[in-house]
């Protein structure tokens, strides 16, 4: 199986360099080019517990929020549902911006 992670940055927290070099150093994990910014494959449920305790430590401190996926490669395989689920959408507008007519 595959878990894909996805990390939100803070300005308030370390950069995303030094995270970079921790996540490489502590987890075995690089970014990868594409919708998510880790992966790594699994294949038995100790194996996954131990990776994401990895890259847990690795971010602990940091300031750095994550999200994991995981997907099967599975030809019957349903797309996931994000959780949670994604706001509504509404208008592209700013509310303080007032268009003149």
């Amino acid at each position: 199986m595959h878990t894909y992670i996805d990390l939100y940055f803070s300005p308030d927290g370390v950069s995303p360099l030094t995270v970079a070099d921790r996540l490489r150093r502590q987890a075995g994990l690089s970014y990868i080019v594409g919708s998510h910014d880790l992966v790594f494959e699994w294949s038995s449920v100790p194996e996954f517990r131990e990776r994401l305790g990895r890259l847990h430590e690795a971010l602990r401190g940091s300031g750095v929020q994550y999200r994991i996926e995981s997907v099967v490669d599975d030809p019957t395989f349903v797309e996931p549902t994000p959780w949670p689920p994604p706001l509504p959408a509404n208008e592209r507008e700013h509310p303080g911006y007032v268009q003149e007519p």
